[in-house]
């Protein structure tokens, strides 16, 4: 059983926040897929921007009391409250 819950890290090459869901994930989407094809141009990833009201629906559904306090539970309800406290 995989312990590591994911956390916002900030990429070392480009500085912007990405959610690091596996420890061995070290630079962003748009800077892996960067090195990963040089020739092509990156990829421009926005975060979207989910409504307060919205916010808290999805924190609510998707709490850990919800869920049998499953892993995935407590991932997506962390990610969530890291995406309020950010607004």
């Amino acid at each position: 059983m995989n312990s590591f819950h994911g956390a916002m890290a900030v990429c070392p090459i480009c500085d912007r926040t990405y959610f690091q869901d596996q420890p061995w994930k070290r630079v962003c989407i748009r800077c892996y897929l960067a090195h990963k094809n040089p020739a092509t141009q990156p990829v421009m990833l926005v975060a979207p921007r989910i409504e307060s009201n919205m916010l808290q629906r999805l924190i609510y559904l998707v709490h850990p009391d919800k869920h049998h306090n499953s892993e995935a539970a407590n991932i997506a309800t962390r990610y969530l409250l890291e995406m309020r406290g950010a607004s």
